[in-house]
C-alpha cells in the first residue's frame, strides 16, 4: 500500500491511457434470416392442399448442409388447412416428417396425430362414462402405429335418470370392441388408406355403430395415433403417395366449369 505522501510513479513515456484500443471489436450485426433460404412443405395426395406451408433453413456453408437439418422436421398442421371441405374439423392436428429434399421442396409423409386440448374439454362431461383403448399394429406397408380412442356413453331418447353410467362388465366388453376393431382396420389398410380413414372418422362410426349393441355410445373418436416403427426408406413408395389423384382433378375441373357458368349467367 502505498502512503499519500509518497509520489505517483511516473506514467511511461509515450503511453496516452485515452488511445488504448478496446478489446473486442464489435461485430457486424447480421440479420439471422439473410443465412436462410425458403423451402416449399408438400404433402401427399391423401390430403387436398398441395403445398399447405413454408419453411426456413440456414444455407450450405461449410460442413453444414441444409439437407441434413431439413430432413427428419416435423410439421404440426391442423387438417383444416390441409382439406377444403374440413373446416369444421380444425381440432384434429396432423404430424407430417420431412422424408426426401428435392431442390427447393421438401416431401412429407404422415408422422402423427393428435386432437387439440379444447376439443376434449368439449366432449368430455359429466354424469357419462368415458371408455378409453389403445393398440399396437402393424399396416401393410410395414408401419407400426400406436392408436388411442375414446368414447362416451350416451343416453337413450325417453330416459329421465340424469345419469348413464355403464357397468364395469360393460366398460370391459365396450373396450374389447374397441382394440378388436381398430387392430383390424390397421392390419388391412397401407399408411396412405389408414391416414383417410382417420380423417374421415369412419374408424370412430364403425366403433360407435357396433358398440351400441352393448351400450349406446357417442362422441367416439380416435383421438392419437403415432408411429413407433418404420420399415426401410424406400424413395419409389414416396413418390407415389404424391402422384396426383385423376378424380380430384375432375372435380376440380368440374368445379370450375359450375362456377364459369354461373358468372356467365349473372352477366
Amino acid at each position: 500500500p502505498r502512503f499519500p505522501s509518497e509520489p505517483k510513479p511516473a506514467m511511461t513515456f509515450g503511453k496516452n491511457p485515452k488511445n488504448f484500443k478496446k478489446k473486442g471489436q464489435k461485430k457486424k450485426i447480421v440479420h439471422p434470416f439473410l443465412k436462410k433460404e425458403w423451402y416449399n412443405v408438400m404433402v401427399p395426395t391423401t390430403f387436398d392442399v398441395r403445398n399447405p406451408t413454408l419453411t426456413p433453413c440456414n444455407k450450405t456453408a461449410g460442413q453444414k448442409n441444409a439437407v441434413d437439418s431439413l430432413k427428419g422436421r416435423v410439421f404440426e398442421v391442423s387438417l383444416a388447412d390441409l382439406n377444403r371441405d374440413s373446416n369444421d374439423k380444425y381440432w384434429r392436428k396432423i404430424k407430417l416428417q420431412v422424408e426426401e429434399v428435392k431442390g427447393s421442396e421438401l416431401y412429407t409423409n404422415f408422422h402423427a396425430m393428435s386432437i387439440t386440448r379444447d376439443k376434449v374439454c368439449q366432449v368430455v362431461k359429466k354424469w357419462h362414462t368415458l371408455i378409453e383403448a389403445f393398440v399396437q399394429a402393424k399396416t401393410l406397408d410395414g408401419y407400426l402405429l400406436r392408436v388411442f380412442c375414446l368414447g362416451f356413453t350416451q343416453r337413450t331418447k325417453r330416459q329421465v335418470k340424469a345419469t348413464c353410467y355403464a357397468k364395469g362388465s360393460q366398460r370391459k366388453l365396450i373396450r374389447k370392441k374397441m382394440m378388436e376393431i381398430m387392430v383390424a382396420e390397421i392390419n388391412k389398410s397401407t399408411l396412405k388408406e389408414l391416414t383417410k380413414k382417420f380423417t374421415q372418422e369412419s374408424i370412430g362410426a364403425q366403433i360407435s355403430k357396433e358398440c351400441s349393441k352393448i351400450f349406446p355410445l357417442q362422441n367416439v373418436l380416435i383421438n392419437k395415433a403415432k408411429i413407433l416403427k418404420k420399415p426401410k426408406f424406400d424413395l419409389t413408395k414416396l413418390m407415389e403417395l404424391y402422384q396426383e389423384r385423376p378424380e380430384l382433378e375432375r372435380k376440380e375441373k368440374k368445379d370450375e366449369a359450375v362456377t364459369k357458368n354461373k358468372a356467365a349467367e349473372k352477366k
